[in-house]
């Protein structure tokens, strides 16, 4: 008998049902203000890290930078984000970029995890 492992993230980078869902909800509201969507942005840190937020508003006119950040994930009990994702917004306030929107798909209540 071979006790069956607990993958940590069966689903990888992109996330789960619950989160691709979100980021479909979010790309839709990003594009309603006139903007380009783009998923899974890169944002190179002084530090020489690099961060990827879940989606960039980008002026059409303008696509080298994002005008707008949007960071999904799972809120805590309280309503405040995960640590990896307060880690993400952190990283980004620090190098003097966008402090990204959060948007959680959990509800209120949930498990940290």
């Amino acid at each position: 008998m071979s006790a069956e492992k607990k993958v940590p993230n069966p689903y990888g980078k992109l996330g789960g049902p619950e989160h691709k869902a979100k980021v479909k909800e979010v790309e839709g509201e990003v594009q309603k203000r006139g903007l380009i969507a783009r998923l899974e942005v890169m944002i190179q840190l002084f530090s020489g890290k690099k961060r990827y937020i879940d989606v960039g508003g980008f002026d059409p006119e303008e696509l080298e930078e994002p005008v707008e950040l949007h960071q999904i994930g799972r809120q805590t009990k309280s309503g405040n984000p995960v640590k990896r994702e307060r880690d993400v917004i952190e990283d980004l306030k620090k190098n003097n970029t966008i402090t990204p929107e959060f948007h959680a798909y959990n509800k209120e209540g949930s498990d940290e995890k």
